[in-house]
């Protein structure tokens, strides 16, 4: 089962998939089985790998964009992937985290587009906090197509 969450105080919009709750609380989930606590850093016994995806944006004009470097500021431990979502393609990136709370990922050299979204998720089910993802673009000097 699928699950769409609003967060009403920040409008914040969770997907969760594969869970068969029918019903939740802060603390509990429930369905035909029983209840289930909520919390801790596994799914029975399995890390948990989440993802946060940027809408697609225009990045100004319509001028193709490139970029070789994404920034990020999150708290985390272990490695983060960065994806970078063009209109038909995504293009992973593992980095490293650093101990200040920024990191930096360089991208591939060969993106050119218009409408560009951005990702982060936690390859290993590592503690993340996700603060701020900053993208310096490029544009080309004439190509649109």
């Amino acid at each position: 089962m699928n699950a769409i969450v609003l967060n009403t105080l920040t409008g914040a919009v969770s997907e969760y998939t594969n869970h068969s709750v029918n019903s939740i609380t802060p603390n509990y989930a429930g369905s035909a089985a029983g209840l289930r606590l909520l919390g801790g850093a596994t799914d029975a016994g399995t890390p948990i790998v989440a993802n946060v995806v940027t809408g697609k944006k225009l990045w100004g004009s319509s001028l193709k964009k490139f970029l070789s470097m994404v920034y990020l500021s999150l708290q985390c431990a272990g490695r983060g992937q960065l994806t970078v979502y063009g209109a038909v393609t995504s293009w992973p990136y593992i980095f490293p985290a650093f101990a200040t709370g920024e990191a930096r990922c360089p991208t591939g050299r060969g993106i050119r587009e218009n409408y560009l979204a951005f990702g982060y998720s936690n390859p290993d089910g590592d503690y993340f906090r996700l603060d701020q993802i900053e993208v310096p673009v490029s544009e080309s000097k004439s190509r649109r197509i």
